[in-house]
């Protein structure tokens, strides 16, 4: 028989015991938002103590250096941060990315107390990092292009540049890190131009950027913290730009089935040739500068190999389009490359049928 209670908490009495509903579940939930305020405390904390101390450090350098300039004020902070956090950054990814936000509390420490607006991302980073990009045609945006990677701390920022761009080059000269490289006669696609590109730095991190689109700097260096951190190929988003599967195309669908096929479906339509990207070192050196012409051979060579491969939800495809007839012949290249080095079934069983019946050997 149940009856009702007044006491609090106890919502029937069965046998003479008092029951107490959904008790355990509200002190789980306490604990939860517990840890959870705890945790947003433990930050905020953090970053004010990163602001103070950039405060200081700001102010400390603009007394030695009362005519120093923005340009040098940001090299400063750059190499400040990385000294730093050097050791704290080569924890995990996970630590790499909580440093890169809390540079964003140092660097406006550092602006408060020089009194110079500096716009540099401090990131924490281990080696040494370069942008590739493919300018075509009258590069109208490619000053708004650079001004975002400039914000970033790239050992140079290779800019190759097809036909009808000569007058970019006298815009390139304003800006120191850029290595131009010009054919007149051009390229048959972006691809080829960033492969080009690529030859000509031997950065640990390569960032590949849309020449035409500007993307923030703050999302950019999301990729290069991911490849600095260990992440060999790291992707934008491009499927959620794409939208569903059905209206996407035949570009696509070849994308996502090539990853199905070589084991990673996580990764759906997106891989290697959607920018912005960024490659490690290791990851040029294996998939090879030649292949990078080709993205789907490029992508296949990636996931045969092994390679670490991380998609960067945060930032977003640059819209660049497919180029017209190249997906197919390229993604014949791909499969034909994974059928000669892991057999034609690609690794997979042939669990369907039995060919030692009619004294076949078949495949495995």
């Amino acid at each position: 028989m149940k009856r009702k209670t007044a006491r609090r908490g106890i919502h029937s009495v069965r046998n003479g015991v008092p029951r107490r509903r959904h008790a355990a579940r509200g002190r789980r939930n306490r604990k939860v938002v517990g840890k959870a305020a705890a945790s947003v405390r433990t930050e905020g904390n953090a970053a004010a103590r990163w602001r103070r101390e950039g405060e200081m450090d700001g102010a400390a350098w603009r007394s030695a250096h009362p005519t120093g300039t923005v340009e040098a004020l940001g090299s400063y902070a750059q190499r400040a941060w990385t000294e730093k956090t050097s050791r704290q950054a080569a924890a995990s990814v996970a630590a790499a990315q909580r440093l890169y936000r809390y540079g964003a509390d140092y660097a406006e420490g550092i602006r408060r107390g020089s009194g110079l607006e500096m716009h540099d991302e401090l990131l924490p980073l281990r080696g040494s990092t370069a942008a590739v990009l493919y300018a075509e045609g009258r590069a109208s945006l490619l000053p708004a292009v650079l001004s975002e990677l400039e914000r970033l701390p790239l050992q140079e920022i290779v800019v190759v540049l097809g036909a009808g761009t000569e007058r970019a080059l006298e815009t390139l000269l304003s800006h120191p890190r850029v290595v131009a490289v010009h054919h007149p006669a051009g390229y048959e696609n972006p691809h080829e131009a960033r492969a080009a590109g690529a030859r000509l730095t031997g950065a640990d991190t390569v960032l590949f950027v849309d020449g035409a689109k500007p993307c923030s700097a703050r999302l950019l260096g999301e990729l290069l913290i991911l490849a600095d951190a260990g992440t060999d190929v790291v992707l934008s988003d491009r499927t959620t730009h794409e939208g569903a599967f059905v209206r996407r195309g035949s570009a696509s669908w070849l994308r996502e089935f090539l990853n199905v096929s070589l084991g990673r479906p996580d990764l759906r339509a997106d891989a290697i040739g959607g920018v912005p990207f960024a490659l490690s070192r290791r990851a040029i050196h294996a998939i090879g500068v030649e292949a990078l012409g080709t993205p789907a051979r490029a992508q296949a060579a990636a996931l045969a190999m092994g390679l670490r491969i991380k998609v960067c939800d945060a930032v977003p495809f640059s819209g660049e389009r497919d180029v017209p007839g190249s997906a197919g012949s390229g993604h014949i290249a791909a499969w034909r490359d994974c059928l000669s080095a892991r057999g034609e079934r690609l690794d997979f069983p042939d669990s369907k049928r039995n060919r030692q019946a009619i004294g076949g050997g078949g495949y495995a």
